[in-house]
């Protein structure tokens, strides 16, 4: 059985032979829309129930605001399982998505139909760290044509391409922190 438990179930979708190469979440800033959507509304329900009672509890609206933030807590908590239960597996031959938490959806698009890639990154996916991979076929429209909200998104872009391009898979560049550069800052003495 896999160390990884996101491999556990992944075999019953690979064909015989298929290798895994890279597994990936999706990024966690993903998140960041349900936690502030749970955050204002603790805020919101908050300041309703202190500006209302004003000291002199009101059983509705105690009520009420118990509710509503139990109802966001639940969608918060519902957010968070879809993105912790859905993933990419990259393997030698394709690109799957298994998505769901009770019954499982995948989508998977074989590498031989991809004709083309493009990797693109948004202002926000600089900060974080994620970026967006296109696969193309062409003349056709692939089910998986986008794996969106990649983190190390460069690592799984070279990753794909080396695969296309019929290349044995890219080792993993070391990381050096002395290349990094830190713009105007003088470097650090010791």
């Amino acid at each position: 059985m896999p160390k990884n438990p996101r491999l556990r179930g992944v075999s019953r979708y690979l064909a015989p032979g298929e290798r895994i190469l890279r597994t990936t979440r999706r990024h966690p800033v993903l998140l960041m829309k349900p936690v502030l959507i749970w955050l204002g509304t603790l805020l919101a329900v908050g300041l309703i129930s202190f500006v209302l009672t004003e000291g002199n509890p009101i059983p509705f609206v105690d009520q009420v605001t118990l509710y509503l933030s139990v109802a966001m807590t639940g969608y918060l908590v519902y957010k968070a399982t879809v993105w912790w239960k859905s993933y990419y597996v990259i393997t030698d031959e394709r690109v799957l998505l298994l998505e769901g938490i009770l019954s499982v959806k995948v989508s998977a698009v074989r590498l031989a139909r991809v004709a083309e890639t493009s990797f693109s990154r948004s202002i926000l996916g600089r900060v974080f760290g994620y970026g967006d991979l296109k696969l193309d076929a062409a003349g056709e429209q692939l089910k998986l044509a986008t794996l969106t909200y990649l983190p190390r998104a460069e690592e799984v872009y070279r990753l794909v391409t080396s695969l296309l391009l019929g290349e044995p898979e890219p080792e993993p560049e070391p990381y050096d922190p002395g290349e990094e550069t830190t713009g105007p800052l003088p470097p650090v003495v010791s």
